[in-house]
């Protein structure tokens, strides 16, 4: 697989699905933990390795968005 390929995709999805304003530094605070839950869920055989490279991907996409849109809670920093 193509990590970043598959980040610019998620990226594209997710700006369809939750459009600005979004509350984009949550929603990476929520991925961040969905990643957690699935290495952890992955240790006792509730997880496979596709579900924690999938919420790898959506976390790093959620990263982009903060770099590339900032956050409208934010308004000192406007993304780049």
């Amino acid at each position: 697989a193509h990590f970043m390929a598959d980040v610019l995709m998620e990226v594209g999805r997710a700006r369809a699905a939750w459009p600005q304003p979004n509350k984009t530094l949550a929603a990476l605070g929520e991925e961040h933990g969905e990643v957690n839950k699935a290495l952890l869920d992955m240790d006792v055989g509730k997880a496979t390795a596709d579900d924690v490279y999938k919420e790898a991907v959506q976390t790093a996409a959620m990263a982009a968005r903060v770099a590339i849109e900032g956050d409208p809670q934010f308004p000192l920093y406007k993304g780049r």
